[in-house]
């Protein structure tokens, strides 16, 4: 009875054994669904501001606050409105990046082009031309084939001598795989 109790344990012991190989296998085979992140700058540093707090740097971080075609402070604003400026943005997350989208509020037309840094800080330009459009408020979107590298920044390069004045910026979006 005994060497019957022994069989019949070993017997159980294999089959959960074998039960856990399996298991494990099937995870080992499972494939994490990537994660689409849209998120917002978390830091800014600009050329120039307009004044601070208001129409600073600080002002394109976050989500958008500003839902007219107006010159409001909650918007960043260069100090001239007239000449080259930049801004930069960091992210809290660093992802595959697939598309930037800026949020203008008033004066749209002064971006001329848009770069991405990876985590080693270097930059590479995604898009350059002229924001023809002229909608405002409107958002400026450029799309791209998901990055080799993880993005962690947006430049943006203006020129408000193209339109003469502000080119106010609420907020830019990093959209990315995790």
């Amino acid at each position: 009875m005994r060497r019957l109790w022994m069989v019949l344990g070993l017997v159980l012991c294999a089959g959960l054994c074998i039960g856990c190989e399996r298991a494990e296998t099937l995870i080992e085979q499972t494939t994490p669904t990537p994660m689409v992140l849209t998120q917002w700058a978390i830091a800014a540093e600009a050329s120039s501001q307009f004044g601070f707090p208001d129409w600073s740097a600080t002002r394109v971080t976050g989500a958008p606050a500003v839902n007219a075609c107006a010159d409001d402070s909650r918007a960043w604003a260069s100090a001239r409105g007239n000449g080259v400026e930049w801004l930069r943005l960091r992210y809290a997350q660093p992802v595959y990046a697939t598309e930037v989208r800026i949020y203008q509020t008033l004066g749209r037309g002064a971006i001329f082009r848009v770069s991405l840094v990876n985590e080693a800080g270097v930059a590479q330009r995604i898009w350059e031309g002229e924001d023809t459009d002229r909608t405002c408020p409107g958002v400026l979107s450029v799309t791209v084939p998901q990055t080799a590298e993880r993005i962690i920044g947006v430049n943006i390069d203006l020129d408000e001598s193209r339109t003469g004045f502000w080119n106010e910026i609420d907020a830019v979006a990093l959209i990315g795989v995790r």
